[in-house]
């Protein structure tokens, strides 16, 4: 009968010495890819007590669960044809009956079999192993006399492999061997380099099973990135290897203004500590190639880590994941192999490349995610957080996202975008940084300076050579824009770190930095200069071409000279400041708890007058709310919604019918505003509890409706007026600050950082129109805007005039007679002063049609809540 045949590998000459000499004891040290768990396994089943030799049952012991599945898997496989059935998950029976179990040291159980041999893989990773070793281990050999093998690789001498080694040295029970890696004489080539590149110290312990004092163990990840390699040394190494970006060759040889900028990633932990690299950057100079680069240089670097890598909205987050993210790693064989190595389960299988929303590369997890969410912005600890996009990006939106850094070791930020409105988004994080620009040198006379400042006389015509150059403040020609330095225009906001500071009391440091195509190699002089002289949208030529944040004039409806012409036709009409009054109206914009208030009354001639105004800080502030609606008599009063809801709706049953609760800023069916309280319910609302009801509420269209509102301040003669500016002073609060400022002046700013936008969508040929915060959040400006709903409420439709007539009369044809009484009527009407249609902007003489409504009018008909009157 044919012998059954098993596949163990060969053993090379230093795993046969320690077979030949065992001893009862054998504690075996091997460096990296030595073939201790080869020698394990031979152990095992071949020698004189393995499971083929022996009488008594053997088994194997591996650190982790996940290790035994692949060990048992291999050594099923070898021993194959001796298999005679598999008794359970634990344990295998042999043709001659013998048996071999599996144990994973991380799920002991509580007794074991009397085993004649046993093997014991990865030792120095199990925590108090000798504990285990003495208590069970030991006692499972007693009955047969049995062997043990216990294999490691060095690790320092603060392990109880170390101690077990140290012990066996002076049993003579024991045998124990060291064998470095290149005692296996079939060592790969890649790991024969990686030994001549390593340090010393890691040589010794990697690849000599050396014990050393300390500990020296280096990642997967961390192998990817060279000791000591900065963030660009990586990269430039990454390019000469063949890293592709969009299908190109990725180089910074041409760049080295940018390469700058690579440079200030930082590449150790103090140095990224609460560091905010902020770029402001133009259109299309590879932000986003390097911010994806960074995130995984900075995650291998300092893993464990997760990098939170934040866009506006979840659909551009899948977008940059899938097609912008996985294109760059997988042009990087080293790093794409971590991302995709063997599952930790040990079935052997890839793990793949991960999710749209979740990548694993080593030990570092990237989270593509957005800033819009509301969980997506608190939820999982973050180390690293990056910001693409950020124009499209609301402060409060990464104020909150960059609480997730909070329990980080790291926390670091890195944030881009183009510029887009002044003291807005990415602008407002540069002006708090270190504020550095490129200052270009001319070779000529030696005078650096930011192109940007005196752009376009950066770019004149050379009659020489026919094309735009650009030059030096004084005319000379430069060649070279990237020649010259970077200067900080505010160093102190980026000062170097102490380190004799404790770290959690370091200050934040923002290292800011303006990007414009000046810099760039692909882009002229003269196709800058072109886009300029033909440009239809400036604010685009500047947020996209020159990397700066630009405001229309135009889109921004309020100036402070409109305001106080305002200021100054109120005092004209002896407008003032109230304590007191009747028949008022009242706007409040809410934010936690914080309100904001804007009483007005109606003049006799019909405009508005501006009598109080008022930031509340309390615990509750709507009780200061309804202190003002019995102060001011407020016969209706227009709140938000949000954000705190439950308090808002608690104010308006404080004053049934007065108060109505804006819960939608969307676009209105017909016109810009619509009335909740009509008498229409549906089922649903007829089975509801009054109490719970929500009846008094409104949608709006707030760009229709802001629009309305400034309007009233930007005509020759105001609808809209307001006392003297320094009559009324305050307490406010202000970044965490009290102190006592006039009012008004403050509420003048909240109108001009107010703009109100159409934006031309160039896939659907539409425009977007919404009202944009520039720089802060403008609370008096949308507490207006909610008092002027609040006025349309009162003031919208007055009183139809309908004529007392006797039985109407019918003409031989069937048809209505108009009665004689509404001629008269309507010569009463075409008489009437005051909010009527034809003193309306809106309305036009020629047509007789309300071009806001869209509908036929008579100039005498009762203005609507869109009534402004012409200047």
């Amino acid at each position: 009968m044919t012998e059954p045949k098993i596949r163990l590998p060969a053993l090379h000459p230093a795993q046969r010495k320690a077979i030949a000499k065992a001893s009862r004891f054998n504690a075996i040290c091997m460096g990296e890819q030595g073939g201790k768990t080869t020698l394990g396994v031979e152990a095992l089943i071949m020698s004189p007590r393995g499971a083929l030799s022996g009488s008594a049952p053997v088994a194997w012991f591996s650190a982790t669960k996940e290790q035994l599945t692949e060990v048992r898997r291999s050594i099923k496989r070898a021993i194959n044809p001796l298999i005679k059935r598999q008794v359970n998950a634990r344990r295998i029976e042999l043709v001659h009956g013998n048996t071999i179990d599996f144990y994973s040291l991380d799920e002991m159980p509580n007794a074991f079999p009397q085993y004649g041999l046993i093997v014991v893989d990865d030792v120095r990773r199990v925590p108090g192993f000798l504990a285990s070793f003495e208590d069970m281990l030991v006692e499972c050999l007693r009955q047969h006399d049995g062997q043990g093998w216990f294999l490691s690789d060095a690790y320092g001498k603060r392990n109880d492999f170390y101690r077990l080694y140290q012990r066996g040295m002076s049993d003579p029970d024991w045998s124990c061997w060291q064998f470095p890696s290149d005692c296996n004489p079939h060592l790969s080539e890649e790991l024969r380099r990686e030994m001549q590149e390593v340090s010393e110290q890691e040589y010794q312990q990697r690849f000599q099973a050396e014990f050393l004092d300390v500990a020296i163990e280096l990642t997967a990840a961390q192998r990817v990135i060279g000791k000591n390699e900065t963030f660009r040394q990586w990269c430039e190494r990454l390019a000469k290897d063949g890293l592709k970006v969009d299908g190109k060759p990725f180089k910074l040889d041409d760049r080295p203004a940018m390469a700058w900028i690579y440079d200030q990633v930082p590449s150790n932990a103090d140095d990224a500590y609460r560091l905010v690299l902020v770029l402001m950057k133009c259109a299309q100079v590879g932000f986003t190639v390097m911010e994806m680069l960074a995130t995984v240089y900075l995650g291998l670097k300092f893993g464990p880590a997760t990098v939170g890598m934040f866009l506006p909205d979840a659909k551009l987050a899948d977008i940059k994941s899938s097609k912008r993210f996985m294109p760059v790693v997988r042009t990087i064989p080293s790093v794409h192999k971590l991302m995709t190595m063997e599952s930790a389960d040990g079935s052997g299988k890839k793990a793949g490349e991960g999710n749209v929303r979740v990548r694993q590369i080593g030990e570092a997890m990237f989270v593509f995610s957005w800033t819009t969410g509301r969980a997506t912005t608190e939820s999982i600890p973050m180390d690293i957080l990056s910001y693409d996009e950020v124009q499209e990006m609301t402060l409060e939106q990464m104020e909150k996202t960059q609480e997730r850094l909070s329990a980080s070791d790291i926390r670091f930020t890195l944030m881009g975008s183009t510029a887009n409105w002044p003291d807005a988004d990415i602008h407002h994080w540069y002006k708090r940084g270190s504020q550095h620009r490129f200052h270009t040198e001319c070779p000529t006379c030696g005078v650096k300076k930011a192109l940007d400042e005196y752009f376009p006389d950066c770019i004149k015509f050379d009659k020489e050579s026919g094309l735009y150059r650009y030059c030096c403040p004084d005319g000379h020609w430069l060649d070279d824009t990237q020649r010259g330095e970077w200067i900080a225009d505010n160093p102190d906001a980026d000062k170097p770190v102490d380190l004799s500071v404790e770290k959690r009391n370091r200050p934040l440091r923002i290292r800011s930095i303006h990007f414009p195509q000046f810099l760039s190699p692909t882009i002229s002089a003269e196709e800058i200069i072109f886009a300029y002289n033909n440009a239809t949208d400036m604010k685009n030529f500047y947020n996209r071409k020159l990397g700066k944040p630009y405001l229309d004039p135009s889109q921004v409806p309020v100036t402070l000279e409109h305001l106080a012409n305002c200021e100054k036709a109120g005092l004209a009409a002896g407008v003032k400041w109230k304590s007191r009054a009747t028949g008022t109206f009242m706007g409040i914009d809410q934010m936690g708890n914080f309100n904001v208030h804007v009483i007005k009354e109606r003049l006799p001639d019909g405009r508005q007058a501006v009598i109080h105004v008022e930031e509340t800080y309390s615990a509750d502030p709507f009780m200061r709310s309804s202190e003002l609606m019995e102060l001011y008599g407020v016969a209706v009063c227009v709140v938000e919604i949000n954000p705190n809801y439950n308090d808002a709706k608690k104010f308006a049953h404080r004053h049934p019918g007065k108060v109505f609760i804006c819960d939608s800023f969307g676009s209105v069916r017909e016109g810009m505003i619509q009335w909740g309280d009509g008498p229409r319910m549906d089922a649903s609302d007829r089975r509801t509890d009054e109490e719970a009801q929500d009846r008094y509420t409104l949608r709006m269209d707030q760009y229709k409706c802001m629009q309305v509102s400034m309007s009233r301040f930007t005509t020759d003669v105001p609808s809209c007026v307001f006392p003297d500016r320094q009559g009324l002073a305050q307490e406010v609060l202000e970044k965490g600050k009290r102190f006592v400022t006039a009012i008004l002046p403050r509420v003048f700013h909240h109108f001009t950082k107010t703009a109100l936008v159409a934006e031309k969508d160039e896939e659907t040929n539409q425009y977007t129109r919404r009202v944009k915060k520039i720089g802060i959040d403008p609370h008096f400006s949308y507490a207006n805007m909610l008092c002027d709903v609040a006025w349309a409420r009162a003031h919208g439709t007055s009183t139809f005039i309908l004529p007392q007539s006797e039985q109407p009369r019918t003409s031989e044809m069937g048809g209505a007679v108009v009665p004689r009484q509404l001629a008269e009527v309507r010569e009463q009407l075409e008489s009437v002063q005051g909010d009527v249609c034809g003193r309306c902007i809106s309305y036009s003489d020629d047509t007789r049609r309300c071009s806001e409504n869209e509908c036929t009018v008579r100039a005498a008909d009762p203005g609507c809540w869109a009534f402004i009157a012409r200047g």
